[in-house]
């Protein structure tokens, strides 16, 4: 059993019991107001008329964001190279002097600040080239050949019908298709060649910019490796700067007019040949590969590149997309707020204990942590993100030796972590922060254990995840090594949890080192830097949406920003791609074969009757479609050993386990 959704395939077997990958959060959006004079290009203007209530506008804003963040970088290298004009052809800086030694004008060469601009650079440059790779291989895998398939299809009907027309008619036919279709096919294929080569030629521009960009690392930091050589490094740098502005230019100019020809010839052929649902399929197809790494540095490109009204459209054509899917609430979830502000929409509160007795005093069943011995959980107030309200917890705890944490930090206004409570100073801490702290039983404070077999030792977590850290309880507070843990506690029944509500995994907000003992805000790394692993990951895999760790090496997961889950397997793109349509992964394998029915998993199981979009368990897929749990699907099949095999939902036959 998992925390991990199996993503859904007609062999979903492959979707054990396992957690999820390192995307931290889907969208860390950056803030960087874009320039009010962003390019913007009179075909695109017109384009996105023409498109307004198309798919494919998508691109359309897509090509917008890659002309504003060519223009930036732009930008960045032309500062790079007026800071190289004050580096001589030696390698001299020259600096404005008065008769003494005191510079009257700063206009001079600043190594630093040319190091900034160059790490600047490469920076916006990996990002347009990844997003470029993306569009690119989506419009050599996709749109080309589904124009070419349907110009094709087209053909092959008209010349159907001629043989059934009269020879005049049939003549006059043979004319129009031989002008029009035939051409058009031919135009078609000619133009995916020539975009194909485009592509490879542009892939080679950004390699070699790449090179650049590295060789100039190196010169700074040839630079600063020794002082002799200093005018020789000026040189090189230099040298590298006035290369790399040739190259970007080269770029830009290359990737201009290749955008351009998109939108003047590629997208209103495929608006001319394929219906509006077709659209709407194909572009459901590009972004079923697109990963949630990758949407959020497409995001990212459009905090930097686009004005904000754009930058709004272009959110809503991507909710209007993907409807049906939980996209939207990924965006919300993941902190996009329109991009005019770097923080978090979500920001979590993390109230102290005595702020919550505060909240709860006014209840009949409020309880209090020192009163009582009952640690207390820190709720999440924001509206927005607000969890199912649960039923209040009214156990007891048997153990009524209650501890503080070793150390307790709560997230400051400017979204810091500041430390509150020290166990070391204990003495030196007031009675009013004290009563801030939680407490904890001994046994919730213990580090626990799990084998693992990957490394034949016993290792922190347990038997659902390797981890070094327990999740706090937003309802309780207690604290449980996973959320499963606390399942199994609650589905155990015993009188002292009777009343545990369930522990959801998004509305959690502290995380317990088991290392140190200090009690800190959800975060990827421990924050006390006196821990043995300061810095260094709780899991090799940490959502923040999901409030998912595992540190399995042997686990490949990755967050779906449509299901807004994390799932088991390399990624979308990679084994896995998204349908709009059943919204559910599906493999890469099966991916074309498998049958579409909509929202294919957001029902129960029709064995068991259990949902299964979040299912922990396996699934398995049959050829008409539905989906069951795999234990399920094993144990229906084996009743019907020797006999037909019918779809419980749908009553279509099958051969005996070859559903």
């Amino acid at each position: 059993m998992s925390d991990i959704s199996p993503s859904s395939s007609p062999a979903l077997a492959s979707a054990s019991s396992a957690s999820a990958n390192t995307t931290s959060i889907s969208t860390n959006i950056i803030s960087q107001s874009p320039s009010s004079n962003i390019m913007t290009s009179t075909s695109s203007v017109q384009t996105k008329r023409l498109f307004a209530e198309c798919a494919l506008v998508e691109i359309i804003h897509l090509h917008d964001c890659l002309r504003g963040a060519l223009q930036q970088i732009n930008r960045d290298v032309d500062s790079l190279v007026a800071a190289a004009t004050f580096i001589d052809d030696e390698g001299r800086e020259s600096e404005k002097k008065t008769s003494g030694d005191e510079i009257i004008s700063p206009s001079s060469f600043d190594i630093n600040v040319a190091s900034d601009l160059s790490n600047s650079v490469a920076s916006r440059f990996h990002l347009i080239w990844s997003v470029f790779q993306a569009h690119s291989g989506a419009e050599d895998e996709f749109i080309w050949p589904a124009l070419k398939m349907k110009i094709e299809s087209k053909k092959k009907t008209r010349s159907d019908g001629n043989t059934s027309d009269s020879t005049a008619c049939s003549s006059n036919v043979k004319k129009e298709t031989s002008s029009g279709d035939k051409k058009c096919g031919c135009e078609s294929f000619l133009e995916q060649e020539a975009y194909e080569e485009d592509h490879a030629e542009e892939e080679t521009m950004f390699k070699q910019i790449n090179t650049t960009l590295r060789r100039l690392n190196g010169s700074f930091r040839f630079y600063h490796s020794n002082r002799d050589p200093r005018p020789t490094a000026l040189s090189i740098i230099k040298k590298v700067i006035l290369l790399l502005k040739e190259q970007t230019d080269q770029l830009t100019q290359h990737l201009t007019v290749h955008l351009e020809k998109e939108e003047t010839q590629c997208l209103p052929m495929v608006k001319k040949h394929l219906s509006n649902e077709e659209i709407s399929e194909l572009v459901g197809n590009i972004m079923g590969k697109r990963s949630a790494e990758l949407m959020g540095k497409i995001l990212n490109l459009a905090v930097c590149s686009l004005p904000g009204d754009e930058r709004d459209d272009m959110v809503r054509c991507l909710k209007k997309a993907m409807g049906g899917t939980f996209f939207e609430k990924w965006l919300t979830m993941g902190g996009w707020n329109g991009g005019e502000e770097g923080k978090l929409k979500r920001k979590r509160k993390n109230s102290t204990a005595s702020e919550v007795d505060e909240k709860r005093s006014a209840s009949p069943h409020a309880m209090h942590t020192h009163a009582t011995g009952a640690a207390h959980g820190i709720s999440d107030d924001e509206a927005s993100d607000k969890p199912k309200k649960m039923p209040k917890f009214q156990g007891h705890i048997t153990d009524a030796r209650m501890r503080n944490p070793s150390r307790y930090y709560v997230r400051n206004d400017e979204s810091g972590n500041e430390l509150i409570w020290n166990s070391a100073v204990a003495k030196r801490t007031g009675l009013k922060a004290l009563k801030c702290v939680p407490v904890f039983t001994q046994s919730e404070l213990t580090p626990t254990f799990e084998f693992s077999e990957s490394r034949g030792a016993m290792v922190l977590g347990c038997e659902h995840y390797s981890r070094s850290c327990k999740l706090r309880h937003p309802e309780t507070g207690q604290l449980f090594t996973c959320r499963l843990c606390c399942e199994e506690i609650r589905q155990s029944n015993t009188g002292t949890y009777e009343s545990l509500p369930v522990l959801d995994r998004h509305a959690v907000s502290e995380v317990l080192c088991m290392k140190c003992g200090s009690l800190q805000p959800v975060g990827k790394n421990c924050v006390n830097k006196d821990c043995e692993a300061a810095d260094k990951p709780f899991a090799k895999y940490f959502c923040s949406i999901c409030n998912l760790y595992d540190d399995d090496e042997t686990k490949d997961i990755y967050h779906c920003p449509y299901c807004n889950v994390c799932r088991k397997g390399k990624g979308l793109g990679i084994d896995f791609r998204h349908c709009m349509r059943c919204n559910a992964c599906i493999g890469m394998s099966e991916y074309e074969t498998h049958a579409c029915i909509p929202q294919r998993l957001s029902g129960n199981c029709a064995i068991c009757k259990e949902s299964m979009f979040e299912s922990t368990e396996p699934l398995r897929g049959m050829k008409c479609g539905h989906v069951m749990h795999l234990s399920c699907y094993n144990e229906y099949a084996h009743r019907s050993l020797f006999m037909k095999i019918t779809c419980p939902t749908c009553r279509k036959v099958f051969d005996n386990m070859r559903g």
